[in-house]
């Protein structure tokens, strides 16, 4: 037990920036400016995803509907 508190202790801090929703992944940004820069895809249910793969995958696997209502606004019946 030692030794792995020894290994973890030695390890450098973790990345900064913000984890893809669905892979995981690190992206080297926190404000939204530098996310969109960086080509994050952001779902406003779900987050920040780290490409456009990934948050179709999200929404393939939680069965996301793509006609949701946008934020702040409603859809108009046609």
């Amino acid at each position: 037990m030692l030794g792995f508190l020894k290994r973890r202790s030695a390890r450098d801090e973790l990345p900064e920036g913000t984890t893809c929703q669905w892979c995981r992944k690190v992206i080297p940004a926190t404000t939204n400016e530098e996310l969109y820069l960086a080509g994050a895809v952001l779902d406003p249910l779900a987050g920040w995803f780290c490409s456009t793969p990934c948050a179709q995958q999200y929404g393939v696997r939680f069965r996301v509907q793509p006609s949701r209502t946008p934020p702040g606004g409603s859809r108009r019946a046609r």
